[in-house]
């Protein structure tokens, strides 16, 4: 049976985000909000987890999942470089919806990565999901908690339309406000390529990429 956890993303109250953390824990999948809709998580480094997310989107097994880190050493553990580029992106629209592409370290399950060892990261602006990934201490995944090819879930109403009683655990942080979802770039090749448009605009990434 699924856990419903209310948490007021004004003022997370500690106990309350422990008991979701406590989920991670134990390698079952959460849902939580973000500032742009709702999210599946699971321990990075859980390789069971992680595929219990797959087998719960029916997402093909090729396609990578995006994570959340809390702080930069958080990130420095699981990617192989951060350029100068990422960091003055970081810096200017992080925490926020700006996803980035990382070489991926060693540390990183090869079904969340690309066929070309890239994966996903961001940092979160929601004070419900930062909270849950710092109190974990560790990266969070953060794909869309929907079934894959299906419209993304703004609520927890939507959530319990796809998953039923099949999650562990959904952390009721409120509606979250229509969005874009985040912008992705790719900062693996010390370039930078805008590889899907969203909440951040493409010309304010590219002046400040350009610094």
């Amino acid at each position: 049976m699924t856990e419903l956890i209310r948490i007021d993303p004004k003022a997370p109250e500690i106990p309350d985000i422990e008991r979701a953390v406590g989920y991670l824990k134990d390698g079952q999948v959460i849902a939580y909000p973000t500032e742009t809709i709702y999210g599946l998580g699971a321990d990075v480094l859980s390789r069971k987890a992680v595929k219990r997310i797959y087998d719960l989107k029916s997402r093909d097994y090729g396609l990578p999942i995006s994570i959340l880190v809390s702080d930069l050493k958080m990130l420095r553990e699981v990617v192989s470089e951060v350029s100068d580029g990422a960091l003055r992106l970081m810096r200017k629209f992080w925490p926020g919806p700006l996803t980035i592409l990382f070489n991926a370290s060693e540390a990183i399950p090869k079904g969340l990565v690309t066929n070309t060892n890239k994966i996903g990261i961001r940092m979160s602006s929601h004070p419900v999901a930062s909270a849950i990934v710092a109190a974990f201490g560790h990266p969070v995944t953060t794909t869309s908690a929907n079934l894959s090819g299906f419209p993304p879930s703004l609520s927890v109403k939507h959530v319990q339309k796809y998953f039923g009683e099949r999650l562990s655990c959904i952390v009721d942080g409120g509606e979250c406000n229509p969005s874009k979802g985040s912008t992705v770039v790719d900062l693996a090749e010390h370039s930078m390529r805008i590889i899907r448009d969203g909440a951040i605009p493409a010309d304010e990434i590219i002046k400040c990429f350009q610094g």
